[in-house]
């Protein structure tokens, strides 16, 4: 093996490394902004009958404010590690396909789907930072609403552009064997249910279900780049063929 082969073997393993970890990060962020934050009490569900009292109640609490104001806080999280693993899904695409049209559709797709998701957590919890940070601002439950509405509506265009990435990146993989075949089938069925979400958009319980299969496969992804890393590989330089991990 020569010099420049083990190097590219050595920086395929690094960019694993990092795609892992910073999708190991990002599920924990998920988690955190989901699961965690509902056991804690955040806001409550705004498509329920009593939605209107239950959230005005919600926001005249100065804890549960402070709560939320914490809540946006740690949201964040989500896209610093989404930075890394989608950087690292980037340099798969590129050892994937040296066209450089799927590095375009993942660069360009995560970019989308990180949009959505801003543009989301701003609607979800950005009114608790507006209480606490503007006194002048006089409370209208109908405003708080139509922005908890408008979330879903965010967050599922976002999720049409990760869902593009997913099939399309897994597609690749399965031709090229890059990642398992059970995970290539994943994403392409998961993206393929994540494409579909503005369909359910209108029901928020079955919306929050769809996105599970996403949610697996980040976190199936994570631990198999990491697992890609421990090992020793030749390097996969594009597609033809499906050696090297």
């Amino acid at each position: 093996m020569t010099t420049t082969v083990r190097d590219l073997a050595a920086d395929q393993s690094r960019l694993r490394r990092l795609a892992g970890w910073s999708g190991i990060g990002m599920v924990a962020a998920i988690l955190i902004n989901g699961p965690i934050s509902i056991a804690f009490g955040r806001m409550p569900n705004h498509w329920t009958a009593d939605a209107a009292t239950q959230i005005s109640a919600y926001l005249t609490d100065e804890a549960n404010i402070t709560q939320s104001v914490i809540f946006f806080a740690l949201s964040n999280l989500i896209f610093v590690f989404a930075l890394g693993f989608f950087a690292g899904l980037r340099g798969l695409a590129a050892e994937t396909d040296r066209s450089g049209w799927l590095t375009g559709v993942v660069t360009i797709g995560a970019a989308l789907f990180l949009a959505g998701g801003l543009v989301s957590e701003i609607l979800s919890t950005g009114i608790a930072v507006v209480l606490r940070s503007t006194p002048a601002y006089e409370f209208d439950i109908n405003n708080a609403l139509l922005l908890q509405g408008l979330w879903a509506t965010a967050l599922a265009q976002g999720q049409v552009a990760l869902g593009l990435v997913m099939v399309t990146l897994s597609t690749a993989t399965l031709r090229t064997r890059a990642v398992p075949a059970w995970l290539s089938w994943l994403g392409i069925a998961a993206g393929a249910i994540a494409v579909l979400r503005p369909a359910v958009a209108t029901n928020v319980p079955l919306f929050f279900i769809s996105f599970q299969p996403v949610f697996l496969w980040i976190a199936s992804l994570a631990i198999v780049l990491l697992r890609q890393a421990r090992k020793p590989s030749r390097p996969h330089p594009g597609g033809d063929d499906g050696g090297g991990l």
